[in-house]
């Protein structure tokens, strides 16, 4: 007991770390998961005080701790994060998600049978749920925060109504009574357990209606979700299960501003251009690959593109100050570079592409070429999708290139163009 009461004081005094531990792998999950269009509800907790010593004491004799840090390393709960599902169906994107973007020690599914004799013959399976054991990835936090990297997390995946009945029967039911109840509880549990099933396959059909709906109507998508659903139902209907299907949609909210702004915002509009993109898992995010061809079929998308990102970006609750940035805005470095950038693709056109994607092309390009164009590439990608801005001596370089290669291609089609006029 004298070590359990040492564990306890010397967490009382790291639950700040724990708790801010949480705080951040749940932020990073509630952005993520809702830029893409998915609903969500995102919680994140610090092991309470009277729970974790409940909880030590309970496992103490089968564990024999030595010491406190045998302690903190068999409790993986200290930190945790729930991610409750208004859609059972949208568990495979969230399964996708934590895989891309968290290190992933151990997964868990849920139900388990109750573990001691005599236990009640359930009608129903009790909770359903995926419990994840996982890190944060060093490159995802800030260099004085990277440290937090080095610790567990418990993530849980269920839906709002199973994490509901959860609540119910662990916190009110099985801390009260270490799990004892008389037959009629486990009764009254089980049937509650059943219409939360009843409302999981209501939520099911739900969603099935609604992408039926989205799928049907040639009237614009209402918000980013429904525009959500139609290209993760695009993905599911290319894509069978296994490795490709950890293609990612992407942010849908800024291409959902992007569509409306240009009057391509329902699935007619939108459908030729999904079915020109490329789905597996080393391609980019689909709503990238959308925003990518629109720009490159009308360079003049770029402002409204622009002007897109930026109203999103204001209003955004996890937007940072950059995403409220023009990136055309005069004298900028940001602007020098995008519009040598845009000039490129202006003469290029699809073969900008083809390069990029090693493709044969009416040009050739030395390797060292070649790599530095997809440089280009990747930091243009950094300047108009991501949440910080490349650094000036990275923009300056870049842009000193694609100068010196738009040159390079107006010196290489001047003979042409000589030729064919003679």
């Amino acid at each position: 007991m004298a070590l359990i009461r040492e564990f306890i004081e010397d967490y009382r005094g790291r639950i700040g770390h724990f708790q801010h531990l949480a705080e951040t792998c749940a932020y990073q999950c509630e952005r993520a998961l809702k830029r893409q269009g998915l609903r969500v509800l995102v919680t994140s907790r610090a092991k309470r005080l009277d729970s974790l010593a409940l909880k030590v004491e309970n496992r103490a004799q089968e564990k024999n701790y030595q010491n406190i840090q045998e302690i903190y390393d068999d409790i993986v709960d200290l930190a945790g994060v729930r991610i409750a599902l208004y859609f059972p169906q949208d568990r495979k994107e969230v399964d996708q998600f934590i895989r891309t973007h968290f290190t992933v020690e151990s997964v868990k599914d849920f139900p388990e049978a109750l573990g001691h004799p005599g236990a009640y013959q359930k009608q129903f399976l009790g909770y359903v749920g995926r419990h994840y054991r996982l890190y944060l990835k060093p490159e995802s936090l800030p260099p004085e925060e990277r440290h937090l990297s080095s610790h567990v997390i418990e993530v849980q995946v269920g839906t709002v109504l199973m994490h509901a009945w959860a609540e119910v029967e662990h916190d009110l039911v099985y801390k009260s009574t270490g799990g004892f109840l008389s037959q009629e509880e486990y009764n009254i549990l089980d049937e509650l357990n059943g219409l939360m099933y009843e409302g999981e396959v209501a939520l099911e059909r739900l969603q099935t209606a609604v992408k039926k709906r989205v799928n049907a109507e040639h009237q614009p998508f209402s918000n980013h979700y429904e525009l959500s659903s139609f290209l993760s139902d695009q993905k599911r209907r290319i894509l069978q299960p296994g490795p490709d299907c950890r293609f990612a949609i992407g942010r849908t909210d800024v291409l959902f501003q992007f569509l409306k702004m240009i009057g391509l915002n329902s699935v007619p509009a939108l459908r030729p251009i999904v079915q020109e993109c490329s789905f597996g898992p080393e391609e980019e995010p689909l709503a990238q690959q959308i925003i990518d061809r629109l720009l490159l079929s009308d360079s003049d998308l770029y402002q409204q593109y622009d002007s897109a990102r930026i109203a999103v970006g204001s209003s955004d609750p996890f937007g940072t100050p950059y995403e409220a940035l023009s990136v055309f805005a005069e004298g900028s470095r940001l602007c020098s570079f995008m519009r040598s950038w845009v000039a490129l693709e202006q003469a290029l056109g699809e073969g900008l592409y083809k390069v990029l994607k090693g493709e044969p092309t009416g040009f050739a390009l030395d390797p060292a070429a070649e790599e530095q164009l997809r440089q280009g590439k990747r930091l243009r990608d950094r300047v108009l999708f991501g949440c910080l801005p490349p650094s000036d001596e990275e923009l300056e370089e870049g842009e000193e290139f694609l100068s010196r290669f738009t040159e390079f291609l107006r010196r290489e089609a001047e003979p042409k163009l000589q030729e064919k006029q003679a």
